[in-house]
């Protein structure tokens, strides 16, 4: 025969049993990923995983195989019918009814089999349809007859067949009626129980519990030996599946034996931001939903722009996690969020590994955290999954199993989409609202969220979401999107974002509050700069008086030589002074109140009480020309008029008594000090007959900028309530539990909360009040500690009175 007319064929060695089994797949768990995922491709709704003294069964209730499905499929290196489409032909038609026809594969490459090689030297197989009559079809392999010489063929090594009327399983297992047992013997490493556990855990992250038919997929784990050890763990997670709280932290999560749960999503999600991102069911859009500790913050529809996600079902779940959400992850998983990984991939519903895996960067989020460390996420701030499916055409895994998806155009579709659509939108929320807030930290709640300071972030963060290119708002939080307090600093600004959501909702109710906002606000800033420039006339003209005064002195010679010597006098006293001022804010003697200081506390009364002159006159003027004052306008007049009057009261308190040093409306001090004489010297003066106020302090001190008219109206505020509570004693402690913070208990020995009030937060609402009071005072100390980027708390279980916690920051 001539050699070049010839036809050749390739010979396999046995040695391509090592490449494509211990050599391609080197973890023992990606080996046992690999047989639970052939098991849900089975179409099984459970698989058991048993590890026996020296096996390991795999079991599960899928549709098994024939003895053709042996030959034609299993036995065919690298041959996929899960790929040609053919998996399913010729399953029993009353099985094929209780099968999901969408359901995608989670493998397709037709050498996950060889995993059996991984974990163990030989493999029973066991395996029968839930055709009528079928037998249990059997092959035994010895993977280590195609190791004894590498020039033996692979197709010469034999395989024993077998069949029998029923499945032999171990002791204690089911009935199993159809599917395949895989008896893994001699395994080649040995499962200790720190093992098992970690194989447990990565079990709960390998199915997504979100995504269609694997939520009736179950995964069991067991293994006799370690039966006394949970056992031993169990009562402490009996307990805290009694009460939901009180769990030992190490239980959950250390117990091998029962099934594999992963729930960990659906608890962070009342618990921490969350951001829900998925393409529509007709793939053209995109919608999202960003959610903060329960409350929902806004949802969009925008057009999906990534045409080989339209028909992947792409959704992607972040969590950021504070430092309260942190917690909560430790307590209900028994390990920390950073060792239970960050972001996942699932494709077909199972994950792809070893996407999210602590210390695994797939997405780049550690690399470019480097590059600002507080301007973006990295992956121990976050936890959550992406999920598609799609075909090896689209969604290709990696042939080593260990590596991920392949760059194929939908993948870099699908990063693309997460870094723009979700990672970026999620970091813009965290950064611009929560990390300005060092105290929400802590919260598991959005009470830090309701003040005007957080309220500005929101409404400024939503409002550009809302006016991103062809963005649809479908809806934004009313709770926390919404008008702020007129005496906000903040206020000019949350209004423009406002007007923009009100266009782009619709929300003519919003217009109209924003118009009835903005006339207030107008009034309030007109009644300050005519206050403002009336004291400014009457301070020129005293200026003026003074300086004609000093002229007349001039023409007396002997008086020119007394104003210098009282001029040096004064110079000396003043250097004096600004020692004195350093250790000590108040000055106890009403005598030593000098010109300068009398004549700054004139003109902040002369402000404030011209303030009130106008809203007053503004009232009046509406009512002249029978306009009529709606309720909410009244009561937002009220309140900044009470708000006025307490600060003309303190000004006067500082004029008559403390004689401070007020040289403009805002001060550079150290706050503990002033907080410390303030409630010492001052306002332990004016309390009433038998209350008794102290104070008493540890921290060191922190100095920032603060308003002391607003300080004292937040004291006074917080004794007078002790006052008519009928306490005896009003107690401030101030601690400093970090260089940047201090935190100040306020207690008393009153009558304690109303028992009528079932949210006890509520006091410090505008106008809540269980007496016969206006409700104002506490909530213009939660005012003031807002606007200072502090916050106050009140602690329900104090039984001997009432006691606020207050705590500010640098």
């Amino acid at each position: 025969m001539d050699k070049k007319d010839s036809a050749l064929h390739f010979k396999v060695s046995a040695g391509l049993k090592r490449i494509i089994g211990r050599d391609l797949i080197t973890n023992d768990f990606v080996a046992v990923f690999e047989l639970v995922k052939n098991s849900f491709d089975a179409h099984a709704d459970r698989v058991d995983v048993i590890f026996d003294e020296d096996r390991i069964f795999i079991i599960d209730n899928g549709k098994g195989m024939s003895y053709d499905d042996l030959i034609h499929k299993w036995l065919f290196v690298a041959y996929s019918a899960k790929k040609d489409g053919s998996e399913d032909d010729e399953i029993a038609i009353d099985y094929r009814d209780r099968l999901d026809g969408k359901r995608a594969y989670a493998g397709s490459k037709g050498v996950g089999r060889f995993s059996c090689d991984r974990l163990g030297s030989a493999l029973r197989l066991q395996t029968r349809t839930a055709l009528p009559g079928a037998p249990v079809e059997i092959l035994e392999i010895d993977w280590n007859n195609f190791e004894e010489d590498d020039r033996n063929e692979f197709v010469n090594i034999q395989v024993q067949y077998s069949s029998s009327d029923n499945f032999s399983v171990p002791d204690g297992c089911y009935d199993l009626e159809h599917g395949t047992v895989l008896e893994i013997t001699s395994p080649r490493e040995s499962w200790p129980r720190i093992k098992l556990i970690s194989l447990k855990s990565a079990l709960a992250k390998l199915i997504n519990p979100f995504s269609g038919s694997a939520n009736e997929f179950k995964i069991f784990i067991h293994v006799k030996r370690e039966l006394e050890v949970d056992n031993a763990v169990k009562p402490s997670r009996l307990d805290w599946e009694a009460d939901g709280e009180n769990e030992d932290v190490e239980s959950h999560g250390q117990i091998v034996n029962g099934k594999v749960e992963n729930f960990i999503f659906e608890t962070l999600r009342e618990k921490t931001t969350h951001l829900d991102v998925r393409v529509s069911e007709d793939g053209e859009k995109i919608l999202s939903e960003l959610s903060d500790r329960g409350e929902i913050i806004y949802q969009i529809s925008e057009p999906n722009n990534y045409g080989l996600l339209g028909g992947a079902d792409f959704s992607c779940n972040l969590f950021y996690l504070n430092r309260a959400a942190k917690t909560t992850f430790r307590r209900r998983m028994g390990i920390s969020s950073v060792k239970f990984g960050s972001v996942f991939l699932f494709r077909n519903g199972f994950r792809v590994f070893p996407v999210g895996d602590e210390g695994n960067d797939t997405f780049g989020i550690d690399r470019r955290k480097q590059q600002g460390y507080a301007r973006y996420l990295g992956s121990r701030d976050i936890v959550g999954r992406i999920d598609v499916k799609g075909s090896e055409r689209y969604f290709r895994e990696s042939t080593s199993r260990d590596q991920g998806l392949i760059e194929t155009p939908a993948y870099l579709e699908l990063i693309d989409c997460f870094w723009e659509k979700c990672l970026k939108r999620l970091e813009n929320y965290v950064v611009g609202v929560t990390w300005q807030d060092s105290l929400d930290a802590d919260k598991e709640d959005i009470s830090r969220l309701t003040g005007d300071k957080a309220r500005a972030r929101i409404i400024e963060l939503v409002s550009k979401v809302a006016n991103g290119r062809d963005v649809d708002l479908l809806y934004y939080s009313r709770n926390l999107v919404s008008i702020l307090n007129e005496k906000s600093e903040d206020f000019e600004r949350s209004i423009e974002g406002l007007k923009l959501l009100a266009d782009k909702s619709g929300s003519e109710d919003l217009f109209s509050q924003i118009r009835k906002a903005e006339l207030r606000y107008q009034e309030l800033k007109q009644a300050e700069q005519l206050a403002r420039a009336q004291a400014e006339k009457e301070r020129k003209a005293r200026e003026e008086a003074e300086r004609r005064a000093r002229e007349a002195e001039k023409e007396k010679g002997e008086a020119q030589r007394d104003k210098r010597k009282a001029e040096e006098e004064k110079r000396q006293a003043e250097i004096a002074y600004a020692e004195e001022k350093k250790r000590n804010l108040f000055l106890t003697s009403v005598t030593s109140v000098d010109h300068d200081t009398i004549v700054n506390l004139h003109h902040q009364i002369g402000i404030y009480s011209a303030d009130i002159h106008h809203l007053l006159a503004n009232q009046v003027d509406k009512l002249k020309h029978g306009e009529r004052i709606e309720d909410d306008d009244l009561l937002n007049l009220l309140e900044q008029l009470s708000f006025k009057n307490q600060q003309i009261l303190a000004v006067s308190r500082f004029a008559t008594k403390a004689n401070f040093r007020l040289d403009s409306e805002q001060i550079e001090a150290d706050l503990v000090t002033f907080v410390s004489q303030y409630v010492d010297q001052v306002c332990s003066f004016y309390n009433g007959d038998g209350l008794n106020v102290q104070v008493r302090s540890s921290a060191k001190g922190l100095i920032r900028k603060f308003k002391p008219i607003e300080i004292s109206i937040l004291i006074d505020n917080l004794v007078n309530n002790a006052e008519k509570a009928g306490a005896s004693s009003v107690f401030f402690d101030i601690t400093q539990p970090s260089s940047k913070q201090i935190e100040i208990t306020v207690t008393d020995d009153g009558r304690g909360l109303d028992g009528r009030i079932m949210e006890p937060d509520r006091v410090f609402e505008k106008g809540f009040s269980t007496t016969d009071g206006s409700g104002l005072g506490l909530y213009h100390v939660s005012y003031i500690l807002d606007q200072m980027g502090g916050d106050i708390g009140l602690n329900p279980s104090y039984e001997n009175g009432t006691q606020f916690v207050m705590r500010i920051v640098e």
